[in-house]
């Protein structure tokens, strides 16, 4: 395996979120009071990360990141300062005002997506554990997407800010896609609806953290993969989505693999794997926690190390090349996350 320059710099500022999704325990969580990396250290991980990869992306991540503005507005602008683009997925909750808008639109990240895990209030709200969730997520992107159109009529369009719905691939929207797709591009106008696949319930694995029973898993897994083809085939021609037909390949497969199976209720403790091996995060991505420490996917199954000064993380990168190794025969689902995973959903479009 190759030791080319990372791409992707995740970095974590919080593990608390406001709502209660059923995908997700972040919500379950308290944020700990001690080893927490300071500001200060941050930045030092952010110029380290700039000097492994002059053109690299950072990923603000949390829990909710935006509970949190101060650290978040920091980490873009610092990122900005080394010539870093910053992305973000956000739940929508913490922009309600023009004025929340126009500051992410002025100093905030160059592309942001936000959750919306169906195209009706009922379930998404369903999903995400709130009632009246819907109606924040989707009046978030209509302040962003107003704040982005006022910018660009005054001629002063400081960023070309990307603004994404993240939507979540599961039993309950794979029969909608066509709604989803005409609610996000049609109807809100974002620039784009991603899906991402479900895993088993996402967890701060970093701790360790376990769930006896993953219902939400074991009945949201149960996609019929014939139709799911067919949706996805025809939404990609109705809305010109450019899918990947690789990409395409490997969601079908996945839902295949998983329907009808026993124990899913067993999450990730089912010890589930792909057919195939779809994950490249160890070739392109460093996590960094709250408290400093690096590794190569979110997991806790392969080891981590602390960055305690300037050096450690090229140090980290540059000598793990056995671990890398170790990472690349890995088939746990989590490699049909967005962010692991070896494919891109869409082909680029040439002009």
């Amino acid at each position: 395996m190759s030791n080319q320059a990372p791409e992707f710099l995740f970095l974590s500022i919080n593990e608390v979120c406001n709502l209660r999704c059923q995908h997700c325990n972040y919500w379950r969580t308290k944020q700990p009071s001690l080893g927490v990396i300071s500001l200060a250290r941050q930045s030092e991980i952010l110029a380290e990360f700039a000097e492994l990869s002059p053109h690299g992306k950072v990923v603000i991540c949390g829990g909710e990141p935006m509970l949190d503005v101060g650290p978040y507005f920091h980490i873009c602008e610092a990122s900005r300062s080394l010539g870093l683009r910053t992305l973000s997925v956000i739940n929508g909750t913490m922009i309600v005002t023009n004025s929340d808008a126009d500051k992410v639109l002025a100093i905030g990240p160059d592309e942001i997506s936000i959750s919306l895990d169906g195209h009706t209030e009922e379930l998404h709200d369903r999903m995400r554990g709130r009632k009246g969730a819907f109606v924040q997520v989707t009046n978030a992107l209509k302040l962003l997407l107003q704040a982005r159109s006022k910018a660009v009529q005054r001629h002063t369009p400081d960023r070309n800010l990307k603004i994404y719905a993240m939507g979540l691939l599961t039993k309950s929207t794979y029969l909608h896609l066509d709604e989803f797709y005409g609610l996000v591009l049609n109807k809100l106008g974002a620039d784009k609806l991603k899906l991402n696949v479900l895993q088993p319930s996402f967890l701060h694995t970093r701790i360790a953290q376990e769930k006896d029973n993953d219902d939400f898993f074991a009945a949201e897994s149960q996609v019929d993969a014939d139709v799911l083809a067919a949706s996805l085939t025809d939404c990609n021609e109705k809305y010109q989505l450019h899918f990947n037909p690789n990409w395409m390949k490997q969601v079908v497969s996945y839902f295949r693999n998983l329907y009808g199976r026993p124990d899913l209720a067993k999450g990730w403790k089912g010890k589930f794997t792909t057919d195939e091996h779809i994950c490249n995060s160890p070739e392109r991505n460093i996590m960094v926690n709250l408290d400093g420490r690096a590794s190569l996917c979110f997991s806790n199954e392969f080891p981590s190390t602390r960055l305690l000064r300037p050096g450690d993380m090229k140090h980290f990168w540059e000598n793990n090349l056995e671990l890398k190794r170790r990472m690349g025969t890995c088939n746990a689902l989590c490699g049909i996350s967005h962010s692991v995973r070896r494919e891109h959903s869409t082909l680029p479009v040439l002009s």
